[in-house]
């Protein structure tokens, strides 16, 4: 080998770490932050009704992708947040829905909300190349219901509603 060549390949090892580099940064969705949610408490009474359909996100403890924690979007906008062990509920309009969760990959459920009716969408994490990656499945109540006593509420708090600490 020659001095230009060892430069070049060089330089080639240097380029591809940094494009490694990029492609873990702009493949990573936003994780919530400390703050931006509210662990434990007591969860509010809602239920279903003549208007609206009621869903419970839940997600179980798990030792793989237990550190990865990601939002729950319906329809594009932010309606909660699932961490391994948690769990929450949201009051929807009938109709077709589309509820996402994103880290390196994005898990997408859509369902046809009933008002009324009572729903559960199960949250986990699969090992992805660089990050958990979420899953998202619609459930049922005879198998999401009882795991509800082994996990954690936990409340979205949306930006308007954060308090500034100076």
């Amino acid at each position: 080998l020659t001095n230009k060549n060892i430069f070049n390949f060089l330089d080639m090892k240097k380029l591809l770490i940094l494009l490694v580099c990029c492609a873990f940064l702009a493949g990573c969705g936003a994780m919530p932050k400390k703050g931006e949610f509210v662990e434990g408490g007591t969860p509010p009474v809602l239920q279903a009704d003549g208007e609206s359909a009621l869903i419970t996100f839940l997600r179980e403890s798990a030792f793989v992708g237990g550190g990865v924690s990601y939002y729950i979007y319906e329809d594009g906008k932010v309606i909660g947040a699932l961490k391994s062990g948690t769990w929450f509920l949201h009051k929807a309009s009938p109709g077709q829905h589309t509820y996402m969760a994103e880290t390196e990959s994005k898990s997408i459920v859509s369902l046809t909300l009933e008002a009324g009716k009572n729903y559960y969408v199960l949250g986990g994490v699969t090992m992805g190349v660089l990050a958990g990656r979420p899953e998202l499945k619609e459930s049922t109540e005879q198998y999401a219901k009882p795991l509800l006593k082994d996990l954690d509420y936990i409340k979205y708090v949306p930006p308007y509603a954060r308090t500034q600490k100076e």
